[in-house]
Order: C-alpha cells, then sequence, then structure tokens
C-alpha cells in the first residue's frame, strides 16, 4: 500500500480524505451487511448461493477456474517417465528436445 504523507497535506485537504475514508467505509459495511443477509436469506431457504446464482442466470460465481488435472499430451522419447500435459511452462527435457531437432509431433501421446 502506498503510504501519503499526510503532514503535507493541508486541513481542507485533510478534512477532504477523511470524509471520502468515512464514505468508503460506509459503502464497504453496508455491502458486507447485504451480502450476510443474502447468504442467509438462502441458507434458510435451503439454497447454494451458486444454485441462486444459477436460477439467476449466471453460469458461475467468478472467481479462480479450476482445471483438474490434465491428460499426459507429451512423453520424452528415451526416458518415459518424463511426460508433460501441455498446460504451464515447457519443461526442461522438452526443450532440450526441440533444440536437438525433435518436433513436438514425435513427442505428442
Amino acid at each position: 500500500m502506498k503510504k501519503l504523507n499526510l503532514s503535507a497535506l493541508s486541513a481542507s485537504e485533510l478534512q477532504q480524505l477523511k470524509s471520502e475514508i468515512e464514505k468508503e467505509l460506509t459503502d464497504r459495511s453496508s455491502k458486507l451487511q447485504a451480502i450476510e443477509e443474502v447468504k442467509k436469506l438462502a441458507a434458510s431457504k435451503g439454497l447454494k448461493l451458486e444454485e441462486l446464482f444459477a436460477e439467476m442466470g449466471a453460469s458461475k460465481v467468478k472467481g479462480k477456474r479450476e482445471l483438474g488435472p490434465a491428460p499426459v499430451r507429451f512423453r520424452h522419447p528415451q526416458d518415459s517417465s518424463l511426460t508433460w500435459s501441455g498446460r504451464g511452462k515447457r519443461p526442461n527435457w522438452m526443450k532440450d528436445a526441440l533444440s536437438k531437432g525433435l518436433t513436438e509431433d514425435q513427442m505428442r501421446i
């Protein structure tokens, strides 16, 4: 977080900042309170929030996407214990094999 030099601000600037901070804290508190009310209401009706959002047309609550385990798509030609799913950073063994003239298709399962 960026630290503000409050001593460099005038009294009126400090008052302005104070009122903006109070407004932001009030807004956040209201949002949190509303979220808690919705959670309690949904729970009292036996609904999960995901079900509620699905009924409202939302496909999924936004957040980190769960991919799950990926199937192995590439295998080292000499050492079958070296595999790669194709997700994430290319492994060093694959980089080495490509630099030696092999193609991805030759290592594809």
